[in-house]
């Protein structure tokens, strides 16, 4: 297994693709994703609820997750080397929507125990 700590770069593509993939199965959260970014291990996925629905408070009652960190970081919290590699890197991940409205973070030690994984 590489050891090696994935790049920023590595992270924020990971989770743009992990929403291409589903937003091409129809989920509206994912086809919501506006932007992702990563820097020094402190991720921000932006969702502009505009791009999957035009009313912002009924696409954010239509989502059952309180924190929409835990769904945004989903390839980070595999039981994959790759998803290992992230996580060494990954400080927090942090959502919002494109106005600046927090829908919730996870710090690396909740990442991991979405899986129960150890690091």
């Amino acid at each position: 297994m590489n050891e090696t700590p994935a790049s920023d770069q590595e992270i924020a593509d990971a989770i743009r693709q992990f929403h291409e993939a589903r937003a091409e199965s129809g989920d509206l959260a994912a086809r919501a994703l506006s932007s992702v970014s990563a820097d020094e291990g402190i991720v921000k996925v932006v969702y502009d609820a505009s791009l999957s629905h035009p009313d912002t408070r009924a696409w954010l009652s239509e989502h059952s997750i309180e924190n929409l960190a835990e769904y945004a970081c989903t390839p980070l919290a595999q039981a994959t080397p790759e998803s290992t590699r992230m996580r060494m890197s990954t400080v927090r991940v942090e959502t919002e929507l494109a106005d600046g409205t927090p829908l919730g973070a996870l710090e690396n030690a909740g990442i991991r125990a979405l899986n129960g994984l150890e690091k």
